[in-house]
């Protein structure tokens, strides 16, 4: 099975438009790719999937809201294409055989120019069915999968993708393509690509089924099953048959401490103060803001939101709006606990009025936030130039303090810091120091540190992979004579693989910024 014009070009446009993983920055490779996207189109076209060769996906602990970890990954810049060009493939017949929008809330998938889910994340559907089966209903059995992600067969996936009709050499494709990223192991979606989100839904189309058939009504976001009912004992019974499906059909087992049966007026209550708490701070609209659209959802996501774009009003308050969502901020940390789309829905919306009121209070309790990092240094970067310097104070603070040591923060902490280089002091230039070679080499390259470019001639043959192009990357800080002799000599003695040619002939070009993906 070979992928299509189609799926690739919609792959280019999703990807240069979002990203390819919530969890990481965007990498510079595709950059190159688009900048060699021709050829690169050719190769995916005219070479079988199990023959295309690429390297491991990057692997990191990632802080959950609730306390522990999940390992996110971001896929080689080749894979993370292959992957969603397959979910281009198959998106229309998941989105054909999933349950209606009143059960199946999340990510409706409606595939436009650049989009898997260009109607946003579904929450507010899944608040408002919610809302309307407790009118009819006395009880709800609140439940979610445990570690759902990680935990998916995937020869579960391959067969629910055949069972709604993809082709049965796609479905095996795909699962042959998920194997070889896990090492050949059987289970496990990659946590972050958008893809996933599809695959993921795919598996449990049976599921939603399987509960309908028991003449219950009941509504999904992502992993988690809102059931409800007239009476306990019927939930009760629901909950046993639902526990053994889910464990002889795919082996995926509950979380025990979330499961449990509510009366309906006192779990609408619980589960959703947070939404109106902040609809009554006059911080949520109806819109999105922020580059992310279909970020993982996870059972921690239990007040996950619409991204708010938010509407400063000075009519209706008076109140500046950087002493608002400084309020907003205090209040939802001193509840203890972070909900992570209340934190994102401040946050998002501080960045996109570029105000900088809450750095402070972000970088005073850099720990508390880890499990939303990624959007704290987006923020950050969106700021004004002169407010870098307050951002950098306070980040030098917090790196003494041992606050930006998670494998997160070297992430996301790492990438601000080699954007704005000229802002470092002796602390965050040791601690930047400390981060992958690939982001190292952005801020060398932004420092055009010669030294840097010169000794990177020297270690691409001893690399690989992800240092190994973030070495030929370090090659552009050449003048043009020394980066065409060392990248001729590169071409005659190193051994190099498709990505790294394509990141080399980029570099040889004076690696440009790539033109804009056509619609």
């Amino acid at each position: 099975m070979h992928l299509t014009e189609d799926a690739l070009e919609f792959a280019r446009r999703h990807i240069s438009a979002y990203y390819d993983t919530d969890f990481f920055p965007k990498p510079f490779e595709f950059s190159a790719l688009w900048h060699c996207w021709e050829e690169v189109k050719a190769y995916l076209l005219n070479t079988p999937l199990k023959d295309v060769l690429s390297t491991q996906p990057k692997v990191v602990a990632w802080h959950k809201a609730r306390g522990g970890y999940r390992v996110v990954h971001q896929l080689d810049p080749v894979d993370a294409i292959i992957y969603t060009a397959l979910a281009f493939l198959i998106a229309g017949k998941v989105e054909a055989a999933r349950m209606g929008p009143h059960v199946s809330c999340a990510y409706r998938i409606e595939v436009s120019s650049n989009s898997f889910f260009s109607r946003g994340s579904g929450f507010d559907i899944y608040r408002k069915n919610c809302e309307r089966l407790a009118e009819e209903y006395d009880y709800v059995l609140a439940t979610d999968i445990s570690d759902f992600y990680n935990q998916i067969y995937l020869h579960r996936v391959r067969n629910a993708l055949e069972d709604i009709g993809a082709e049965p050499d796609l479905a095996q494709e795909i699962e042959s393509f998920l194997m070889r990223l896990n090492h050949k192991a059987s289970q496990g979606l990659p946590i972050g690509p958008a893809a996933s989100i599809i695959l993921a839904e795919a598996a449990l189309i049976d599921v939603d089924q399987f509960i309908y058939q028991h003449g219950l009504e009941h509504v999904r976001y992502v992993d988690d099953f809102r059931i409800f009912a007239k009476s306990e004992d019927k939930l009760k019974a629901v909950l046993e048959e639902l526990v053994v499906y889910l464990h002889q059909q795919h082996r995926l087992g509950l979380v025990s401490e979330k499961t449990k049966i509510h009366e309906s007026q006192t779990f609408i209550h619980e589960e959703l103060k947070n939404a109106y708490q902040l609809e009554k701070l006059d911080l949520m609209r109806s819109i999105e803001a922020g580059n992310q659209y279909g970020e993982f959802a996870s059972d921690d996501d239990d007040g996950q939101f619409e991204d708010g774009g938010f509407d400063d009003d000075e009519e209706d308050d008076p109140t500046p709006l950087g002493d608002r969502l400084a309020e907003a901020l205090s209040r939802a940390r001193d509840s203890g606990v972070l909900d992570l789309g209340v934190i994102r829905a401040i946050i998002r919306r501080a960045k996109h009025a570029h105000d900088s009121t809450i750095v402070s209070l972000l970088c005073k309790d850099l720990p508390f936030y880890l499990p939303v990092i990624n959007d704290v240094a987006l923020y950050f970067d969106s700021l004004f130039s002169f407010d870098h310097d307050e951002v950098c104070d306070e980040l030098s603070e917090a790196c003494d303090k041992g606050d930006l040591a998670s494998q997160g923060a070297k992430v996301w902490i790492g990438w601000y810091l080699a954007r704005h280089v000229e802002k470092l002091d002796i602390t965050l230039r040791t601690y930047l120091q400390s981060c992958d070679v690939p982001t190292i080499t952005i801020a060398e390259l932004g420092k055009k540190n010669l030294s840097w470019s010169k000794a990177a001639k020297h270690k691409v043959s001893s690399s690989a992979s992800w240092d190994r192009r973030a070495y030929i990357y370090s090659l552009s800080g050449l003048s043009t004579d020394e980066r065409k002799v060392s990248l001729h000599t590169i071409r005659r003695t190193v051994a190099l693989s498709q990505i790294d040619n394509w990141v080399l002939n980029w570099v040889s070009n004076g690696a440009p910024d790539p033109k804009p993906a056509p619609h």
